[in-house]
């Protein structure tokens, strides 16, 4: 059984390459995205339209109220119920969204958080209503800064959690998210979407716009009322309430929805960073991402990239036996990749792709090897055209090759 497990920041593509994923192996869609659950938030959630629905089978969309508080623990249990019965009609399963948090809940479980007294938990959203959003943001930042770099910080319920586990345990919320991965009855498969960070902006933006004449600001009135609800404190509803208030003007509203998009994602990327098992594609690069799905599910393969400051050691598995591996070191945005080994015909070609997405937001990228790159019509870098650090770094026998943009 294989969950192929799709992601990537928001205005990535997720939903498009879902579709296309679940009609190249007859099979469905879960989503994995907290906000999508919500029937009564549509324009503001970008769910996939009428078409899209009809065009694969989507489970975890319109499925729950605004009214339900429901939690990513329930979350977990009811999707891998749904997971156990549609393994029973599909060996292949897709799951996509970009809230990491869910992801993990499906993938791997839950961390396991000591009790909060209901007095520290009290307190805390007493200063929440007494000094609003910025202060649970401030303390939290000087608290826990590992959670304060990849939590949704306009998610004031996210953020009231992990200061009340730090004010009752003393310790950061972050250092009980160590939890070694639980055991599942399927093999995931991560894909990743990337995208050079300027044009995935852009994207963001343009999104915007397009759901306010979509029908947004109208969308939004008529959840005004209901604002207090913790489904409803998020991106693109929170902005738009404070214009209903009169505490912002609309051109500041809606500037501010494309703003505080543009930082989820930032934060969504992150998270996505701290996990070294992301297999990275462009979501133009359809041949690809069937292939390799193709390849992993016939060859067992998983992917590891372990990260340590300005260097990541990157290493392809098929089962437990490592058939890629690589070095990567970046300083001032120019990167030099070292491949070790490559994996045998036909997956080679996954070690060179995954050694180009990388490079995406590098200034100038370049990889050397001595092993055979026959798949490669990368340009062969002169020894002079190299960074200073990088002419004392490579060893003088292989080839050193400019990666292209």
């Amino acid at each position: 059984m294989y969950l192929i497990v799709l992601s990537g920041p928001t205005a990535s593509g997720k939903t498009r390459l879902a579709i296309q994923l679940a009609q190249h192996y007859d099979t469905v869609i879960v989503s994995a995205d907290s906000r999508q659950f919500f029937r009564e938030m549509t324009i503001g959630t970008a769910k996939p339209d009428a078409e899209e629905l009809a065009a694969a089978r989507h489970y975890f969309i319109n499925s729950h109220s605004i009214e339900t508080n429901y939690s990513v623990g329930q979350y977990e249990t009811e999707a891998l119920e749904l997971l156990q019965e549609l393994f029973t009609k599909h060996e292949v399963v897709i799951l996509t969204g970009g809230s990491g948090l869910y992801l993990k809940a499906v993938c791997e479980g839950l961390d396991t958080f000591p009790e909060v007294p209901k007095a520290v938990q009290a307190g805390v959203e007493a200063d929440f209503r007494a000094h609003g959003l910025a202060y649970l943001q401030e303390a939290l930042k000087a608290a826990d800064p590992d959670y304060y770099d990849e939590v949704d910080l306009d998610n004031p319920h996210r953020l009231i959690r992990a200061l009340s586990v730090y004010r009752s345990s003393g310790k950061p919320f972050s250092r009980f998210r160590q939890k070694a991965a639980g055991q599942r009855p399927f093999h995931p498969i991560y894909l990743q979407l990337q995208w050079p960070r300027a044009t995935l902006y852009e994207r963001i933006n343009q999104r915007v716009d397009l759901m306010l004449k979509a029908g947004l600001l109208e969308e939004a009135r008529s959840l005004f009322p209901k604002r207090h609800l913790t489904a409803l404190q998020t991106v693109g509803y929170q902005e738009l309430f404070d214009y209903f208030s009169q505490q912002t003007a609309l051109e500041e509203a809606v500037e501010l929805i494309k703003r505080n998009s543009r930082r989820y994602a930032k934060r969504q990327m992150t998270w996505f960073r701290r996990d070294g098992f992301w297999k990275l594609f462009h979501p133009s690069e359809w041949d690809a991402v069937r292939k390799y799905t193709d390849h992993a599910i016939q060859y067992r393969l998983s992917w590891s990239q372990e990260r340590h400051e300005d260097k990541a050691d990157g290493k392809l598995y098929q089962e437990d036996n490592c058939i890629a591996r690589f070095k990567r070191t970046l300083r001032k945005d120019q990167s030099l990749t070292v491949a070790h080994k490559a994996p045998p015909l036909p997956l080679s070609w996954i070690l060179w792709h995954q050694v180009r997405l990388l490079t995406l937001e590098d200034e100038a990228a370049f990889m050397h090897t001595d092993l055979p790159t026959d798949e490669l019509n990368w340009p062969i870098a002169l020894p002079e055209s190299l960074p200073n650090w990088m002419q004392t770094t490579i060893s003088p026998t292989g080839s050193t090759y400019r990666i292209p943009r």
